[in-house]
C-alpha cells in the first residue's frame, strides 16, 4: 500500500523520473496500475457519470407521481385614467356646468387608483393515468441498469487494453535485457573471430561476418531503448495521465503456473455478460416504453385544489379556495398516438433480435478467444524447448568451433539461430499473456477481476 500511494503521488504530480528498466526502480505492480485506472481513466469517469444521469432521469420521471404544489404571491396598483384636465374643467365651469352635473352625466373628473393583494397555495394529484406513469418510471429503472453494465463494459475493455499496455512495457523491459545479452555474445564471438583471423585460421570474410552480426544486435538494442518510451506513454495513458514519466512495470513475462485446461461451459458466461446484459436492459426499457405509449390512450384524472386570500389592502382577509377532479381523455390528435405506440413496438422487437444476434456474437468471441489463449499456452512451451534446444547446440559448437571442429558458416548458423530463438521465446510469452486478456476481456471481466 505505501508503495501504491507513493506511486499515485508521482503519477500525479508527474514530476519525479523512475529510471527505466534495470536500475533499481520500485516498480508499478499491475494491481497499482489497475487501481490507479479505476480512479483516473476518464472513459471510466465518463461511465460513471451517465448512470448519474440516468438516475436523475429516473427520478424526474418519478417525481409524476408525486403532488405538484406551487405558491402564489401577487401585488397589483393600477390606474383608471378617465379624468377631465384642468383646462377641460375650466370651460365645463365658465359655461355654468358644475362637477355634480358632469358625474350625473356619467363623466369622470377624477382619476381612481386600484390595489389588489393576493397569495394562496394550489396543487394538483394525478390519480390515474392508464400506469403510464408506472411504465415510464420502469423504462427509466431499466436504462440506469443499462447504464451500470455499460460502465461494466467499459472497465472491461480498459482492463484489456490497460493489460497489453502492462504487458507491452514488460516485453520492452526485457527485450533491453535479451539484447544486452545477445550482444555481448556476438560482442564475445566476434573477438573469438579476430583471435582465430590473427592466427591465421579464418578468413576475412568471417571477421567481416562477425562484425556485422554484432552491429545488427547494437541497432537492435538501440531500437529496445528507444520503443520503451512509447510502451511507457501507452502504459500511462491507459491509467489517465497524460504528462509523461518514466515508470517500470513490475514483474515478468509469465503466465499462470496452473492453467485451466478444461473448456468452461460458454452460454453460463453469456447470461452473465455484460454487453449481453446492456442489450437485455434496453430491451426491457422499450418492452416498457410501448406499454407507455398504449396507456396513454386512457384517461387522465387528477385532482386538484387551491386556497388562498386577496383584498385590496394588505394583508388581504378575504380567504377563496376550490377543489375539484379532472378528467382529461384524448379523442383525436392526427394519429400522433397511433405512431408513437407503432414506433416503440418496432424498437423492442428490433432489440429482439439484437439480443440474439449480439449473444451470437459473444459466443463465437468466446470459442476464438478461448482457442487463441490454449494455443499461446501450448506455443510458450514449444518455445522453449527450441531455446533450450539451441542454447545447448550453441554451447557445443562453441567449443567445437574453438577447437577447429566446426566451419565458421556452420557455427555463425547456430549462433544466430539462438539469438532468434531468445527472441521468439519472448514474443510467445508476451503473447501468451496477450491472449489470457483478450480472453478475460471476452468473458466480460471488469477491473475488479484483479482486485
Amino acid at each position: 500500500m505505501n508503495r501504491f500511494v507513493r506511486a499515485l503521488t508521482v503519477l500525479s504530480c508527474g514530476l519525479a523520473v523512475i529510471p527505466p528498466a534495470g536500475y533499481g526502480a520500485d516498480a508499478l505492480s499491475w494491481r497499482e496500475c489497475v487501481r490507479l485506472a479505476k480512479d483516473k481513466n476518464p472513459q471510466l469517469v465518463s461511465a460513471q457519470q451517465v448512470i448519474r444521469q440516468n438516475k436523475a432521469a429516473k427520478g424526474i420521471t418519478r417525481s409524476g407521481y408525486l403532488p405538484q404544489i406551487s405558491a402564489n404571491l401577487g401585488a397589483e396598483v393600477s390606474r383608471q385614467e378617465g379624468g377631465l384636465s384642468a383646462g377641460e374643467l375650466a370651460v365645463y365651469s365658465a359655461a355654468g356646468v358644475g362637477a355634480s352635473q358632469l358625474l350625473r352625466q356619467g363623466v369622470s373628473t377624477t382619476s381612481n387608483k386600484v390595489e389588489k393583494y393576493s397569495y394562496g397555495v394550489s396543487g394538483t394529484q394525478m390519480l390515474f393515468d392508464g400506469l403510464k406513469t408506472i411504465y415510464d418510471v420502469n423504462s427509466a429503472q431499466s436504462l440506469v441498469e443499462y447504464a451500470q453494465y455499460q460502465y461494466a463494459y467499459t472497465s472491461s475493455q480498459l482492463r484489456h487494453d490497460l493489460r497489453l499496455a502492462f504487458v507491452q512495457l514488460l516485453k520492452a523491459q526485457e527485450s533491453i535485457v535479451i539484447s544486452k545479452e545477445i550482444t555481448a555474445r556476438w560482442k564475445k564471438n566476434r573477438e573469438l573471430v579476430l583471435m582465430r583471423y590473427k592466427a591465421g585460421r579464418e578468413h576475412r570474410g568471417s571477421l567481416m561476418s562477425a562484425e556485422a552480426n554484432l552491429a545488427q544486435a547494437h541497432y537492435r538494442l538501440l531500437q529496445a531503448e528507444r520503443s520503451i518510451t512509447a510502451a511507457q506513454r501507452g502504459l500511462l495513458r491507459q491509467m489517465g495521465f497524460y504528462s509523461f514519466t518514466s515508470v517500470r512495470a513490475g514483474g515478468t513475462l509469465r503466465g499462470a503456473i496452473q492453467h485451466d485446461r478444461n473448456k468452461p461451459d460458454f452460454n453460463n458466461i453469456v447470461d452473465a455478460h455484460p454487453l449481453v446484459l446492456q442489450i437485455v436492459k434496453r430491451k426491457e426499457s422499450a418492452r416498457y416504453t410501448e406499454k407507455s405509449q398504449i396507456a396513454g390512450l386512457s384517461p387522465v384524472i387528477s385532482a386538484t385544489g387551491s386556497i388562498g386570500k386577496s383584498d385590496d389592502k394588505f394583508l388581504p382577509k378575504n380567504t377563496n379556495w376550490s377543489a375539484g377532479v379532472q378528467a382529461t381523455l384524448p379523442l383525436f390528435d392526427g394519429g400522433n398516438r397511433y405512431y408513437n405506440i407503432e414506433k416503440a413496438r418496432a424498437a423492442h422487437r428490433q432489440l429482439k433480435a439484437d439480443e440474439l444476434n449480439t449473444r451470437e456474437q459473444v459466443i463465437l468471441a468466446l470459442e476464438q478467444k478461448w482457442i487463441d489463449w490454449q494455443n499461446a499456452i501450448d506455443l510458450v512451451g514449444v518455445q522453449r524447448k527450441f531455446l533450450a534446444a539451441a542454447e545447448e547446440r550453441s554451447r557445443i559448437a562453441e567449443a567445437e568451433y574453438s577447437l577447429g571442429l566446426v566451419l565458421f558458416d556452420n557455427w555463425i548458423i547456430i549462433e544466430d539461430d539462438l539469438a532468434q530463438k531468445k527472441l521468439a521465446y519472448l514474443d510467445a510469452r508476451a503473447n501468451e499473456l496477450n491472449a489470457e486478456a483478450e480472453w478475460i476481456q471476452a468473458k466480460g471481466e471488469t477491473l475488479d477481476y484483479d482486485l
